[in-house]
């Protein structure tokens, strides 16, 4: 694949006055690293300038992702930095010698990395490349800062920023008010959060860590399974007699096939690390729309030997559990983490993990976010989404397919 870039545009942030927003405790938490999607659609689509005017426009209401991020130790806790001079957003316009068509469906693929902005320019916490194919095809891939937003976050955004090129109102406005994450007075800790979701030291010493575990990047490779309806309500679910989520289901039959394929030794244990979107979880529900980032982990694990001899409905109920644990109350008891730990240098424990993850997995969801409704009009059609999943040996996420039928795909790398 040639790409060949034509030109770079920063998108300077609106004239907001300047404000400092302080990390969250759930910011704080997200790991430290930029997120890559590609969405490719079909021609024909609007015009590098009309995509560019939509992208400033809604900016406009998304500042954070304008800002900057602030981790001066003169300050109690990092911030965002909104209004300040720098910042922005980066935009490259490019071209490829190949039709789209080529290239579909999208599977993962190393050369993707040329369709996307340079991640060493990590002073802009949002970054853009609009990618015209010969054909008229356009793949618009993105990067963005995890401290900033998480999934349901940016799939907001998306779809807002397909609204404004096409010219109608923005129909889910964001939310930023962070009233809710209040500390109870005196704060207290139900749970245990140490460990779980931050390390008391930092992890790096003399470049690693005991615990951390690096392998060739060459040697992980991105797989994608494409899971059809059919199979999910016809074979995976009877397994469990409905009982579970999709959700529940199909990680509970990956968590088992891949355990398998791991050859691991009956008297293990294995774990995942499934995120939790705390929004309908709180006292009372934050909206969908709450801009920033609201996910903590459950952790389900199992005996390797109990995990391969019970069947999937036994997987499924171990999972289903593990996610209920995490309600309001374990919300509520890391908020009040936070307050009691605020001024402590809080290391995440995804900054511990090197790039193998076994014996354990981390499955994310994407299946209710909205990245499938982004529409940039013109004509064309959302024809794929693939995010870059990073060298990661045991992560993956599931997220609706596209084509016929909308089953569902696993991205994740092989074991």
């Amino acid at each position: 694949m040639e790409v060949h870039v034509q030109r770079s545009t920063i998108l300077a942030p609106h004239a907001h006055p300047l404000k400092e927003v302080p990390l969250t405790i759930f910011d704080l938490f997200a790991s430290n690293i930029n997120i890559a999607v590609l969405f490719a659609f079909t021609a024909p689509t609007p015009s590098n300038t009309e995509i560019i005017e939509g992208l400033s426009k809604t900016l406009v209401h998304f500042p954070l992702l304008t800002s900057q991020l602030d981790y001066s130790r003169l300050r109690r806790r990092p911030c965002l930095v909104v209004g300040g001079k720098g910042g922005g957003a980066l935009v490259v316009e490019a071209t490829v010698d190949a039709d789209l068509s080529d290239f579909l469906p999208l599977e993962p693929s190393a050369d993707f990395h040329l369709l996307h902005p340079p991640t060493e320019e990590t002073h802009h916490l949002f970054q853009v490349q609009l990618n015209r194919f010969k054909c008229g095809g356009l793949v618009v891939a993105t990067i963005t800062h995890h401290r900033v937003a998480d999934g349901q976050s940016m799939s907001t955004f998306f779809v807002a920023w397909g609204e404004t090129i096409r010219g109608t109102p923005i129909t889910s406005l964001p939310v930023y008010d962070q009233s809710w994450i209040k500390p109870r007075s005196p704060p207290k800790c139900e749970f245990q959060h140490w460990d779980l979701e931050f390390v008391r030291v930092p992890p790096y010493r003399n470049g690693s860590t005991s615990n951390q575990k690096d392998e060739d990047p060459s040697k992980i490779t991105n797989i994608l399974l494409r899971y059809s309806s059919e199979f999910i309500t016809t074979k995976l679910k009877p397994k469990t007699k409905g009982k579970y989520t999709t959700f529940e289901t199909v990680l509970a039959h990956l968590w088992r096939k891949i355990t398998m394929a791991r050859g691991l030794d009956d008297r293990r244990h294995t774990m995942i690390r499934v995120t939790v979107n705390g929004r309908p979880r709180m006292r009372p529900p934050v909206p969908n729309e709450f801009v920033g980032n609201l996910v903590l982990n459950a952790y389900p694990e199992s005996n390797v030997k109990l995990l391969l001899q019970g069947g999937v409905e036994r997987a499924a109920k171990i999972i289903h559990d593990a996610i209920r644990r995490i309600d309001e109350s374990y919300f509520q008891s890391i908020i009040d983490f936070g307050a009691m730990h605020g001024e402590d240098d809080l290391v995440p424990v995804y900054d511990t993990d090197g790039d193998v993850l076994s014996p354990n997995l981390e499955v994310d969801s994407w299946l209710r976010f909205r990245f499938q409704e982004v529409d940039f009009g013109g004509g064309g059609k959302l024809c794929a989404f693939l995010p870059d999943l990073g060298a990661f040996r045991g992560f993956g996420h599931l997220r609706p397919g596209f084509g016929a039928g909308w089953g569902f795909k696993c991205c994740c790398r092989v074991v």
